[in-house]
């Protein structure tokens, strides 16, 4: 009972710091997002929205590959975050990268939903699963378009709440290769591998999660 309970308080701890981080980087990312993508588009003239938005995610998978603990986290060291810090770099790298796709597709990152729209993003697949659970019959593609449709203002923080458990579990992969980052010659490697298809994942889900096509 008190090893549930601890557990139950860690996780708790730990959905409490991704909430922080989502919200932090939403916050702190805006105008450097949009100069971003202004400034991809106007070194790629004629280039059409889906290949521009892979170049993004192409760009971030590699950045996010080459992060190690404690780089490229800026702001974030000052915030009480309960998870490892290469993996609240990998998150930031992430959440940037969904942004950048989302002003791709011409979607308003300064609303409360895109707090929804990252949670729903990072957790993948996973978000089919939690619809069930909290009585959402959805589509069966989880795009923007759908969630406009189905999802309600109250229904969100019930998202987070229960989202926030699933990136934390798929989280858990990630803590079983940090001890080899340790190895000489093998811990890098495999170190960049995870994180570069982890972010090549999202990039692939907010795509299609903001350009609502299959």
């Amino acid at each position: 009972m008190l090893l549930e309970e601890y557990m139950a308080n860690e996780n708790e701890k730990k959905s409490n710091a991704l909430d922080k981080l989502i919200g932090w980087a939403i916050e702190a990312g805006q105008q450097d997002i949009d100069q971003y993508v202004e400034k991809l588009r106007s070194q790629n003239p004629g280039i059409s929205r889906e290949a521009l938005a892979k170049k993004i995610v192409r760009r971030k998978s590699v950045k996010s590959g080459l992060v190690g603990a404690g780089t490229g986290l800026g702001g974030i060291l000052s915030l009480p975050v309960a998870i490892p810090f290469d993996l609240a770099a990998s998150w930031k790298i992430q959440i940037c990268m969904a942004l950048a796709v989302a002003r791709v597709y011409g979607h308003n990152t300064k609303t409360v939903d895109v707090k929804t729209d990252i949670y729903l993003i990072l957790a993948g697949d996973a978000v089919k699963e939690v619809f069930k659970k909290i009585g959402v019959e959805a589509a069966k593609d989880v795009t923007k378009k759908a969630v406009e449709k189905y999802i309600t203002k109250d229904v969100m923080k019930k998202i987070w709440k229960v989202v926030s458990r699933k990136i934390i579990t798929k989280a858990g992969e990630k803590s079983t290769t940090s001890f080899t980052k340790m190895v000489p010659l093998v811990g890098a490697p495999v170190g960049y591998a995870f994180d570069w298809f982890a972010t090549k994942a999202v990039g692939k889900t907010a795509i299609h999660y903001y350009s609502g096509e299959g």
